[in-house]
């Protein structure tokens, strides 16, 4: 008998255990890096700068701003949609794009118009890679550099931040190619810079890395 009901207990255990559900730790998994939030919007300063083809140079500063009209939950993921507004340094406000933000356990995105990336992919660590752009016929391999690590930018720390690189090639004689992305807990994108750019290859300017043209954006978060 005694035999008896330390089986039946055991039963219950396990049978207690195969019926729970443990939720994952979104901390560990790094999902506050990448927040879903319907009431928040995002403000950038923007820096853009477009090298023509006839040797001039221009420089545009202006801002940015998402703002999300509907959440929907979806199986295992969250998914928020919206607009981008362009900001000039008049207070004009126009409409860039549709946009729109989703986050499961396993991968974060971000499209705006019709092109998407998967900017994080959970759980986060350094070295992690993934496909960026599944949708394109060509892989495009994104890495994370650091993780859960500080970042200064401007006079401002984050104590813990995702630092994403997309491409950095820098070596290359005919084109120069860098993008990188910062994520921050709690905040999401603070910080991106995206300069490709094409060099001279003419044989008396070849290897010199002269810019014949090209375009380089930096976002900065405003934090209120």
């Amino acid at each position: 008998m005694r035999l008896y009901l330390i089986l039946f207990s055991l039963f219950l255990i396990l049978a207690s255990c195969e019926n729970s559900t443990v939720a994952p730790n979104k901390e560990i998994l790094g999902l506050q890096f990448f927040p879903l939030n319907v009431n928040e919007s995002e403000l950038y300063s923007v820096e853009e700068i477009n090298y023509n083809n006839d040797g001039s140079i221009d420089t545009l500063r202006y801002q940015i701003q998402d703002e999300w009209v509907d959440s929907i939950s979806l199986q295992n993921r969250i998914k928020l949609e919206g607009y981008r507004y362009k900001l000039d340094q008049a207070g004009n406000k126009e409409i860039l794009s549709s946009i729109v933000k989703e986050r499961s356990d396993k991968l974060a995105s971000f499209k705006i118009g019709n092109s998407e990336e998967v900017k994080l992919s959970f759980p986060v660590s350094e070295g992690k890679s993934w496909n960026g752009l599944p949708q394109e016929f060509e892989e495009d391999e994104f890495e994370i550099f650091k993780a859960f690590q500080p970042y200064e930018l401007g006079d401002q720390t984050f104590e813990s931040t995702v630092q994403v690189i997309q491409e950095d090639n820098q070596d290359s004689v005919s084109n120069y190619d860098q993008r990188i992305e910062v994520y921050a807990a709690s905040l999401g994108l603070i910080y991106k810079v995206s300069s490709q750019l094409e060099f001279c290859r003419e044989t008396d300017c070849l290897g010199l890395q002269q810019i014949e043209i090209g375009r380089t954006i930096r976002m900065e978060r405003v934090i209120n």
